[in-house]
């Protein structure tokens, strides 16, 4: 029996909490999780990646094991609903964080093969938990159907970013995609979180080194300098305080944090001069989408060729 009610679904709680005062009536389910950091490798379906995420984020110390695991079992027993509802309206920015959850949403609604017309999109250039309640009422007559070439488009990209190998993710950040502009400016930006070739760094992470060369500060001061170097802003400040302590690694630490807050070490002064590479000493161990980059199977950006290289 299809209710009448509209799904909607966008990134997270400060939107929930704006679609209430707007009065925008249905469920609303938030998607929250963010895509661009841990691993998300091929699978079979919505909920076995969730495990896969729910494991990794409650590592990562993000949220209570349990709770973490309960929050997207919820949100995917929302999502399997969707035939249940008489339109599904996806609410979405233009920024990595963003533009990952959508393709990773587009591709299960796809794969429940649904009526044409039943899904809808609001894509915004604007961050929408900044936006008034007025604001964010005025979206809801712009959205647009999602169509089966867009469908096709995310599908595509989703592929390429869960895959093993990144070569194809290149591909992306210099196509368009049908019914998705901001998706390959968003992708262009996700390669950049590769170790780039020369320092090692990503560019998240060089610009937090670059944000401490300006002077020692705490995380907050730390958080609003490397922001401003952004051109979309996708990382929240609860995973660039875990990156801070990332580079804080005693194996080979970028930074030190003391009650002046964070400084330079030697190393990190030289990684930033651009006189050392980082992974020469850092035993890395990180996954960006499908890729598992660690010592043995380091991948680079080259961002002048704009292209991946292998060390």
């Amino acid at each position: 029996m299809r209710s009448a009610a509209t799904l909607h679904v966008t990134n997270g709680d400060s939107v929930l909490y704006l679609f209430k005062k707007a009065g925008i009536l249905g469920t609303h389910v938030a998607w929250r999780d963010p895509l661009s950091e841990g691993p998300v490798p091929p699978a079979p379906s919505l909920e076995a990646t969730s495990a896969v995420r729910a494991r990794y984020l409650s590592e990562r110390g993000y949220g209570n094991p349990i709770k973490v695991t309960y929050e997207f079992e919820k949100r995917d027993a929302q999502m399997r609903k969707a035939s249940e509802f008489q339109e599904i309206v996806l609410w979405f920015e233009h920024d990595l964080f963003d533009q990952l959850q959508l393709l990773q949403i587009l591709t299960a609604l796809d794969d429940m093969e649904l009526e044409p017309g039943r899904v809808s999109i609001i894509q915004s250039d604007q961050y929408l938990g900044s936006m008034t309640a007025e604001e964010l009422s005025a979206l809801l007559p712009r959205r647009r159907p999602v169509t089966p070439a867009t469908s096709k488009s995310a599908r595509r990209v989703w592929q390429r970013f869960t895959s093993p190998s990144p070569e194809e993710l290149a591909a992306s950040a210099r196509e368009d995609a049908i019914g998705l502009p901001f998706l390959r400016a968003a992708v262009a930006r996700l390669c950049e979180e590769y170790p780039l070739v020369g320092d090692g760094l990503s560019r998240s992470q060089r610009q937090a080194l670059l944000a401490v060369a300006q002077g020692p500060a705490q995380t907050t001061e730390l958080y609003r300098r490397a922001q401003a170097r952004e051109e979309a802003t996708f990382q929240s400040d609860a995973a660039f305080a875990r990156m801070l302590e990332d580079l804080c690694d005693p194996r080979a630490a970028l930074l030190s944090h003391g009650d002046g807050g964070f400084e330079l070490t030697a190393l990190g002064r030289r990684v930033v001069a651009g006189d050392a590479d980082w992974l020469e000493t850092y035993p890395i161990d990180r996954w960006i989408g499908g890729v598992h980059v660690t010592r043995d199977r380091v991948v680079r950006w080259d961002d002048a060729a704009g292209a991946f290289a292998r060390t």
